[in-house]
């Protein structure tokens, strides 16, 4: 990268950190997440007095069986470090990280695509709004974003530029972040899938993935077994996975009575199981044993939901922020499936369309024609480069990966963030291309 390059990159990584600062003074307060971030913060509590990965319940300390130890040990050193109990300093290192991420995207698309495009890419990537909202979050999301950016970055250089031992790099990365977020367990799958289109040979991908997950499950294997130790279960992820099944169903209109809301959940399997903990073994065991009934009970109900769950993960609008600031608390989506159990996405829209117009159009219009936008001019990018194909395929291998791996269980906005920015790359591609038909120089070389 010469002199006038690295201006342009850091010009986009001041304007990334304005705009991520801005977030964080405007929506600091924000309670978003606010259930998740109380979590956190008890967990960031506990391991800064020295009482070791632990939360309180009735009174008692136990270990902490819901939470990853990622982001409460960031938090707790943070606290460590500046001698007090305050958020906002690993809020400040999180934005500076979001900021750092345009040079890992300037190197990915520059990898794929010409200087021009990776520069725009990065500019894409510094105004992509569900990122900015969750850099400012107190949330594991957003350290998961960063470390999965950095290890695709890692993978891309091993393949494509043919770095020797930078797909070891990036299992290590992948294996790290799943002390945050346990979602990219199986992306060194898609990403072996890409190399081997990409390098046509099937042995070298698969040797590569085999030892790939050999390496993160060495590194979660001490987390495996301490939970072993503690609850009897060979954990290695976030311990959420059947209560996000069920309540995923819950994002259509069921025959089962699966509702969309933590708290109607909870008071479900309260009643059934008076006095049962929250974020207890026993929870997501009654959990587990609901959704395997109502697969067993409804196959065809779940078959054709999942069409119906990809569309809404590729055109759902993302959210615009802290939605209550817009709106206010009653005219959340939360607050709607919390009081109309069994109603859809799509009944909340109406019912917003009805109840709160301006609302409507900030929450659901606006952010659904910018992922419109994106998602046809990603496609329209992804058109344009055919002839390299097998490139192409090798990119989206973790957009993919992100959106069809949430298909059978359940899906958010910031479960995609750390995938979607080949979105934003093809997108940045079509941009390019538009831009050259309309000044008539139709020969302007996109691919490297």
């Amino acid at each position: 990268m010469n002199k006038k390059d690295f201006i342009i990159l850091f010009i986009i990584f001041l304007i990334t950190l304005c705009l991520r600062g801005a977030a964080l003074h405007y929506l600091y307060n924000s309670d978003f997440f606010s259930g998740i971030r109380v979590g956190l913060d008890a967990s960031a509590h506990n391991l800064f007095i020295g009482n070791g990965f632990k939360r309180v319940v009735q009174g008692e300390l136990v270990p902490d069986f819901q939470q990853l130890p990622g982001y409460p040990f960031l938090l707790a050193i943070t606290y460590k470090i500046f001698g007090h109990e305050n958020d906002i300093y690993l809020r400040i290192i999180q934005i500076l990280l979001s900021s750092l991420s345009v040079f890992l995207i300037f190197g990915i698309a520059r990898r794929f695509f010409n200087k021009t495009t990776a520069f725009l890419s990065s500019f894409l990537w510094a105004i992509w709004l569900p990122e900015i909202r969750l850099s400012v979050a107190v949330l594991y999301d957003t350290s998961a974003v960063f470390l999965t950016l950095l290890a695709c970055y890692l993978f891309f250089k091993s393949v494509v530029d043919n770095k020797k031992y930078f797909w070891i790099y990036a299992a290590i990365i992948i294996g790290i972040s799943l002390y945050f977020r346990s979602d990219s367990l199986l992306l060194p799958l898609f990403l072996g899938i890409g190399s081997w289109i990409y390098q046509r040979d099937w042995k070298v991908a698969l040797g590569k993935t085999l030892t790939m997950f050999l390496i993160i499950f060495t590194i979660l294997f001490p987390w495996g077994i301490r939970n072993y130790l503690v609850f009897h279960t060979f954990s290695f992820s976030r311990a959420t996975l059947w209560q996000s099944m069920w309540e995923g169903f819950g994002e259509f209109k069921n025959p089962f009575g699966a509702v969309l809301s933590d708290t109607v959940t909870y008071e479900q399997v309260a009643q059934e199981y008076p006095g049962i903990d929250y974020a207890s073994p026993q929870y997501q065991n009654v959990l587990k044993t609901k959704v395997i009934q109502a697969i067993k009970t409804h196959p065809g109900w779940y078959i054709l939901m999942m069409p119906k769950r990809l569309i809404s993960i590729i055109f759902m609008p993302r959210g615009m922020g802290s939605i209550e600031r817009i709106l206010g608390k009653s005219f959340t989506r939360q607050s709607f499936f919390d009081h109309n159990p069994g109603s859809s996405n799509l009944d909340y829209a109406k019912w917003l369309m009805r109840n709160n117009l301006k609302g409507f159009l900030l929450v659901v219009v606006m952010p659904a024609l910018i992922q419109c936008f994106f998602v046809f001019a990603a496609a329209l990018g992804f058109w344009f480069t055919k002839k390299q194909w097998r490139k192409n395929l090798l990119l989206i291998s973790p957009l993919l990966y992100f959106y069809l791996s949430h298909v059978p269980i359940y899906w958010e906005a910031r479960y995609l963030v750390p995938g979607e920015f080949p979105l934003l790359i093809f997108s940045a591609v079509a941009i390019m291309q538009l831009v050259a038909i309309y000044k008539n120089k139709c020969n302007i070389k996109l691919i490297n």
